[in-house]
């Protein structure tokens, strides 16, 4: 718990001794410099508001500094922060909209794969129509064989109703002949049905296809996108070598600059070598960060490319479908042309 009576400005007094006397603005030695009064958690947020007060002088006391070199050390730093976070940004808006489009194309597909489907089991009932018809006409032709022979068997007793029997037949006949002229036209009007199917079916092939293209562009503009993060990633390593030759630069330059102090100077180099092993370990570690986006941005590129070959496993289930209709339609013309070399009615005797 805090002791009353310590205060701000006796806390920013204590670390201005400090400075003066070259020492390091730490909790411990501005308790000592206050008599032992206040607790570490009272004195530490009033020692980070004076700190943050005073970076100036607090930079030179404690690494030995100029003001000018730490500030662009922390510049340079910041700005590749920065260039990062609004490069991963960027990356992420581009993925989540590559991956809404990819999903309302996938919903697009399946829709008209239902569509093909739907129109599959109205060909597969007017298929069973026609035959049913077929088979009707087919029952047709044999009863009127049937009746045929009977009148040939009672020719002799029904001589004189030969006329009627005769006009009955031609009538029967007429009958015969509109009904297959009624399913020609049937087949006909079933022709040009198949047709318009699969006309629609080849324009949706190239619809498939033009989307698949599309697919591959963005599937290419997603590697070019992790060039570009590959890229920055060599950036940034270029921008931690330049701290490391600006460390030792500065290693240097106190050594040059304060011969006559190596002793007490040496233990502030290895601050100073501290605080810059911890900075260039922040650096790494943004390094890895951006290194993990790049591992997801490979990802989400796989996943775009399972998702391209979903794609193309659909366009080529559609062709098959469309050789399936192109089967289906050979079979009803072998069907017609079966029926249309039945043997004619056989004539009467006269």
């Amino acid at each position: 718990m805090a002791r009353a009576g310590v205060l701000y400005v006796q806390v920013a007094n204590a670390a201005a001794r400090l400075v003066a006397e070259g020492k390091n603005t730490t909790i411990d030695n501005v308790r000592t410099a206050l008599g032992g009064t206040g607790s570490k958690s009272t004195l530490a947020p009033l020692l980070k508001r004076w700190k943050a007060a005073h970076p100036g002088p607090l930079a030179q006391a404690e690494w030995g500094l100029p003001i000018g070199l730490v500030l662009a050390l922390k510049g340079i730093h910041e700005k590749v922060l920065a260039g990062a976070a609004l490069q991963v940004e960027q990356s992420e808006q581009t993925h989540r909209e590559a991956t809404a489009v990819l999903q309302e194309q996938l919903q697009q597909v399946f829709s008209e794969r239902d569509s093909l489907l739907n129109a599959q089991t109205q060909q597969s009932q007017a298929l069973a129509t026609a035959q049913a018809r077929s088979q009707g006409l087919e029952e047709t032709v044999q009863r009127q064989e049937i009746t045929l022979v009977s009148l040939g068997s009672e020719k002799l007793g029904l001589e004189q109703r030969l006329v009627d029997r005769v006009a009955e037949i031609a009538t029967l006949s007429q009958h015969l002949q509109q009904a297959q002229g009624q399913f020609e036209h049937y087949q006909a009007a079933v022709a040009q049905q198949r047709a318009d199917e699969r006309q629609a079916a080849e324009q949706r092939q190239q619809r498939l296809e033009q989307e698949l293209t599309e697919l591959r562009q963005r599937l290419l503009a997603q590697q070019t996108r992790l060039g570009e993060l590959q890229a920055r990633e060599k950036h940034l390593a270029q921008d931690n070598d330049h701290l490391h030759d600006a460390l030792h630069t500065s290693q240097e330059s106190l050594i040059l600059s304060r011969s006559a102090q190596l002793a007490r100077q040496l233990a502030e180099l290895k601050q100073i070598h501290q605080a810059l092993e911890q900075r260039h370990v922040q650096d790494e570690q943004c390094l890895a960060d951006t290194r993990t986006k790049l591992a997801v941005t490979e990802r989400e590129r796989r996943l775009l490319t399972d998702r391209f070959t979903q794609a193309e496993s659909q366009l080529t289930e559609l062709a098959r479908e469309q050789q399936r209709l192109l089967q289906d339609n050979a079979v009803l013309n072998s069907q017609l042309v079966e029926l249309r070399t039945l043997p004619p009615n056989p004539p009467l005797a006269s």
